[in-house]
């Protein structure tokens, strides 16, 4: 299954983790696993090299382990962010709702 953690301060998303295989398919044939890594991966281009943030991020490929983390943006930064960070979970909890036994979203407030 893959595990995604989405924390929030307030309504703004500051870090959208995803963690684990969706078992769904073999590798290279799992549409679960790829979407989510469509998804995810799209997220740290469009906050990094469209929108010119410095972010925290992680990929760790071998886990499987994707973590993107806002910090130190100015307000007209995040709310920049903010509309790739909710428009990335949007589309997660999409997959979710039609892959519910191999994808599981939960949220935190800071």
């Amino acid at each position: 299954m893959i595990n995604i953690t989405v924390v929030k301060n307030k309504q703004n998303i500051v870090t959208i983790e995803a963690t684990g295989h969706s078992g769904y398919a073999e590798e290279g044939k799992d549409i679960v696993c790829s979407a989510v890594s469509a998804i995810t991966q799209s997220l740290i281009l469009g906050l990094k090299q469209v929108l010119k943030l410095n972010v925290v991020d992680i990929v760790d490929e071998s886990i499987p382990h994707l973590s993107v983390t806002l910090k130190g943006l100015t307000e007209n930064e995040n709310k920049l962010a903010q509309i790739l960070m909710q428009t990335a979970y949007l589309s997660l909890k999409e997959i979710q709702e039609g892959y519910t036994k191999y994808i599981k979203i939960k949220e935190k407030q800071l």
